[in-house]
């Protein structure tokens, strides 16, 4: 029963969630993958490329040897890994956690 206690000092808004998190880290993560790196490609032209061809034969699932896997996977970490940092950064700026 000690959890009780303490469910009153439950902050609610415990995702303290920031737009402005969001769209700066879509942007922060579409600019350094739209550089033509891979090939002459880029790792979102690469990928929406692969959304394309899969949903050619739409029916039929892509086959697990097919690239969209590995962009899909790739492009995905990437941009959750650039909205993490962001969210820590960001709040972490604002709630002064960085401060001496």
């Amino acid at each position: 029963m000690c959890w009780l206690t303490n469910i009153s000092s439950f902050q609610r808004d415990w995702l303290r969630k920031d737009l402005n998190v969001i769209g700066f880290g879509l942007i922060g993560w579409l600019a350094p993958s739209s550089i033509p790196a891979i090939n002459g490609d880029s790792l979102t032209g690469l990928f929406f490329g692969s959304i394309g061809t899969e949903l050619a034969h739409f029916p039929t699932p892509p086959a697990l040897t097919s690239p969209f896997w590995l962009w899909l996977v790739t492009w995905h970490l990437g941009l959750f890994i650039c909205l993490t940092f962001g969210q820590i950064g960001f709040k972490g700026r604002t709630e002064d956690y960085f401060e001496k």
